[in-house]
């Protein structure tokens, strides 16, 4: 039989690589998933773009003031980010040359359609008008035709003549009893528009008819 090597060697010792390390590598995945986090947070940021909201209730017809308007963030797409103004946009009109055309409830986004020129140096044009000869649900805001024709009972072979068209509605009025007639007494604003004496007397003597349009 050989003989034993007895020789001791001396251990060898167990070696970790530092990036092998269990806790190191914990520690890289919670760094890099927070730097994209971040990252993705900060690009969402970036693509938000500031918009006017209304600060609080506004009314169709009224004037637009400074402390109606708000900045405010949001990310909008496509279309409906071209719907809203922008607040680095140039605005159509003065403040006090435009008018709101809906009414907003506070914190909502001001859109294109929202406001229109219309300042007080405008006409306004109050129109008395039967029930059942303008649209039930009319309302501030809505466009209509001015048309002038027979009354109920009258004779019926002139024609209507509409004496002005695409005028907006500043103030829808309530019912009121007239006679044996319930009328509603609506406040159009003429905007660019100029009407002569003629078409006034028409409007104001004869039988309206309001014909609300797009």
């Amino acid at each position: 039989m050989g003989r034993r090597d007895t020789t001791t060697r001396p251990a060898r010792r167990v070696v970790v690589r530092r990036w092998r390390d269990p806790r190191l590598l914990a520690g890289v995945v919670l760094v890099v998933g927070a730097t994209a986090l971040g990252a993705r947070i900060v690009v969402g940021a970036d693509d938000t773009v500031e918009y006017w909201a209304v600060s609080d209730e506004v009314r169709a017809g009224d004037t637009v003031g400074p402390d109606d308007l708000m900045a405010t963030r949001a990310r909008l797409d496509g279309a409906s980010g071209e719907a809203y103004v922008r607040v680095e946009e140039e605005l159509p009109e003065r403040l006090d040359a435009l008018r709101w055309t809906v009414d907003l409830a506070p914190g909502a986004l001001v859109g294109r359609d929202s406001w229109a020129a219309g300042d007080a140096s405008r006409g306004h044009l109050p129109v008395s008008v039967q029930t059942g000869f303008l649209p039930p649900d009319l309302g501030a805001g809505d466009l209509v035709d001015v048309w002038v024709g027979p009354g109920p009972g009258e004779a019926t072979d002139l024609p209507a003549v509409r004496q002005a068209s695409g005028l907006r509605v500043l103030d829808a009025g309530t019912s009121e009893t007239l006679g044996a007639s319930v009328t509603r007494t609506v406040v159009l604003d003429l905007g660019s528009q100029t009407l002569g004496g003629e078409q006034i007397a028409a409007i104001a003597s004869g039988h309206v008819t309001l014909v609300r349009v797009p």
